[in-house]
């Protein structure tokens, strides 16, 4: 039977489930953002680095029992992360770009933050029973993550809010009532058909292989090997470790100029 634990940030749930399961090695890629990396460190857990290949699998394979953490790279790598868990009974999946994905190894790891206009929360699915034995989040100032609106001075201020803390905390109540007041099933819907609206339109010039089995993905991802830095209207939050790799916000689907400004500036 899996447990559900609500905190305020998905950094928070690796940290207490890294602690509650007393790991003391966790694998990890590269190809990853440095919060997973210090929570790992704020736990005493010992690092060790594997690539991803060319279809964001892990190279080379690490050992059986080992705990590996694999992220659902732009949420476009579902049947990644099944076959990675049919392998590894230790599996802790990053679903934090995955949030539509079915929780997955000993551990799955979700950020309504990435997903849904909320200042707070995270989700950790697991086996193992953690005792909610934490103050909760404040309720946080509100902001705007549309991409055609996006309020990225008040992003940034609440995302150092998290850098500048170390505390664990449950998630806050205004941020567990915005989610419990949301269409789950509409959302994953509307997502997955944006996702392939953006592939009709740029599949042909996307040199990454996207997989027919996606879910409901954070971002289309493009590859080319010129990203170009454009302003098209949209703001587009891009990732330190895929340079090369543009994620387009879904809504993206239906802002034909910005499409058109973008395509126009695209080197192939």
């Amino acid at each position: 039977m899996k447990n559900i634990l609500q905190l305020n940030n998905a950094r928070n749930c690796l940290r207490i489930f890294l602690r509650t399961a007393g790991v003391q090695e966790l694998f990890v890629p590269y190809e990853l953002c440095s919060v997973v990396f210090k929570a790992a460190r704020q736990e005493n857990v010992r690092l060790k680095f594997y690539h991803i290949d060319e279809n964001f699998m892990p190279s080379p394979q690490s050992p059986r029992h080992a705990f590996i953490l694999y992220p659902n790279y732009f949420g476009i790598c579902d049947e990644n992360a099944r076959i990675l868990a049919s392998k590894y009974p230790n599996l802790i999946y990053d679903a934090t770009q995955s949030f539509f994905s079915e929780p997955l190894g000993t551990a799955t790891i979700y950020s309504p933050r990435k997903f849904f206009n909320v200042t707070d929360g995270g989700i950790l699915v697991t086996d193992l029973e953690i005792p909610a034995k934490f103050p909760k989040e404040s309720d946080g100032e509100d902001f705007s993550t549309d991409p055609m609106n996006f309020d990225y001075e008040k992003f940034l201020r609440n995302e150092l809010k998290f850098n500048n803390s170390n505390e664990i905390k449950l998630i806050s109540d205004k941020t567990r009532l915005k989610l419990s007041q949301i269409n789950f099933e509409a959302e994953k819907t509307e997502r997955a058909e944006n996702f392939w609206k953006l592939h009709e339109i740029f599949g042909t010039i996307n040199e990454l292989k996207i997989p027919s089995t996606v879910t409901a993905p954070m971002v289309y991802p493009l590859k080319t090997k010129n990203p170009p830095l454009v302003d098209c209207g949209v703001f587009i939050l891009r990732y330190n470790y895929m340079k090369n790799i543009i994620p387009l916000p879904l809504k993206m689907a239906g802002n034909k100029p910005a499409i058109e400004k973008l395509l126009a500036n695209i080197i192939y």
